[in-house]
């Protein structure tokens, strides 16, 4: 089959194999429609595997997604990653379904070969992506529009861990019982200048240049080792990896928390990821919406 007329995934982008329901890489439903009780809205991907699942939704403004996930269970262990084409980049869309798929399947090998150095795992999968997305093709000759690139956030939850990585101001967050935390920090001008102290959160966030990136993934991004971060699960909650078209909306751990709070209490991770599409979708939709949700309870004595 020519790659150029191939069919792939909407998920993950990986070569499908006619007739296949589901992709054989993420698990993604594929086919012209999902089981009428899975019912999906035009424009939005979904992948519900139970203790984790994952939403990208156009939004109401953009004419295609420049989002786009990986999300896999590897035994025990959840591995997630979003990613978020730069609007200012050529392909961004494209450049966000390699870094994606690239690091998945990085971090995925990497549980598979028995790692334990999450960071060295991590920091490994976002040189591949990087190397990967390098190599994209630009969708325009113009000089004036930036190479493809991505923002990144990915996690390896396994056990009592949750290793975070990123680059750029996809996010991710814990969300427990009296314990909603922002986990990464945003690579972005608002993040530097509060962290220098020229500029309150409010002023920075009211400044044009706030949602500007300064880490990214891509043939131009600056050189330097990504954010990690190691987070213990101590009580049971939900990890969130989101790209700025959700966070926008409910920007602050205790904004999301209270948005949980309101959901049934046996909300599970798709319908909590369905939840934050809609809101950002109520709220004006003004960009890609992007949303993993991991559900983590800490290991009990036995280690079961």
């Amino acid at each position: 089959m020519n790659e150029s007329t191939a069919l792939r995934c909407d998920a993950c982008d990986a070569l499908l194999v006619a007739g296949d329901h589901f992709c054989e890489e993420c698990g993604a439903r594929v086919g012209d429609e999902p089981a009428e009780e899975e019912h999906v809205p035009e424009g939005r991907v979904e992948l519900d595997l139970g203790a984790a699942a994952a939403i990208s939704d156009q939004g109401r403004v953009h004419h295609r997604n420049e989002d786009a996930f990986h999300l896999e269970l590897v035994g025990d262990a959840v591995v997630g990653v979003v990613c978020d084409g730069v609007s200012t980049a050529a392909s961004g869309d494209l450049a966000a379904r390699t870094a994606a798929h690239v690091a998945g399947a990085a971090l995925v090998e990497a549980i598979r070969a028995g790692s334990d150095d999450f960071e060295a795992a991590t920091v490994a999968a976002i040189v591949a992506a990087n190397a990967a997305v390098g190599e994209v093709p630009a969708a325009t000759r113009r000089t004036d529009v930036a190479v493809p690139s991505c923002t990144l956030v990915c996690a390896v939850c396994r056990a009592d861990e949750v290793a975070i990585g990123w680059l750029g101001d996809s996010r991710a967050y814990w969300i427990g019982p009296g314990d909603a935390r922002q986990l990464t920090l945003d690579d972005s001008w608002a993040a530097e200048q509060v962290a220098a102290g020229r500029l309150s959160p409010d002023e920075a966030a009211r400044d044009r240049r706030a949602h500007a990136i300064t880490r990214w993934v891509g043939a131009d991004a600056p050189d330097g080792p990504p954010g990690f971060v190691v987070a213990r699960v101590q009580a049971p909650g939900r990890l969130i990896l989101c790209s700025d078209g959700v966070w926008n909306y409910t920007a602050s751990p205790g904004s999301l928390a209270r948005l949980l709070e309101n959901l049934p209490a046996e909300a599970s991770p798709a319908a909590v990821a369905r939840a934050l599409a809609e809101v950002a979708l109520e709220r004006g939709g003004h960009d890609n919406i992007t949303a993993v949700v991991v559900d983590r309870a800490p290991l009990k004595e036995n280690g079961r």
